[in-house]
């Protein structure tokens, strides 16, 4: 296990995390303490417990938001019917067809 030191809200604080996961562990804490610091520009200092459940809230937040688009998107693409995904994929080929015949004119003359 390693063994990590972050700062968030201008306290470091030592956390274990599995070996390799170093990076991705500094990378979570300094995007939380982004989180902190603009709501304590915001609203001040309002005790750090107050100011750490309303980071993780925001941050909680922008995750469910994510997954409601990365759903809308699944949904979205669900609802293509065949006949749409093949027509995209015949324009495409056709259109391929067209480059690759005018890039054969432009290497013969």
């Amino acid at each position: 296990m390693a063994q990590v030191e972050i700062r968030v809200n201008g306290r470091d604080y030592k956390i274990t995390c599995d070996n390799g996961q170093e990076a991705r562990l500094q990378q979570l804490a300094a995007h939380f303490d982004n989180h902190v610091s603009q709501l304590s520009e915001e609203l001040g200092q309002i005790g750090d417990s107050r100011l750490m459940l309303l980071s993780a809230l925001t941050v909680c937040d922008e995750l469910f938001e994510a997954r409601e688009r990365a759903s809308d998107l699944e949904n979205a693409t669900a609802a293509l019917d065949p006949e749409t995904i093949g027509a995209a994929s015949h324009a495409i080929e056709a259109a391929t067809s067209r480059v690759l015949e005018i890039t054969s004119r432009v290497e013969t003359s």
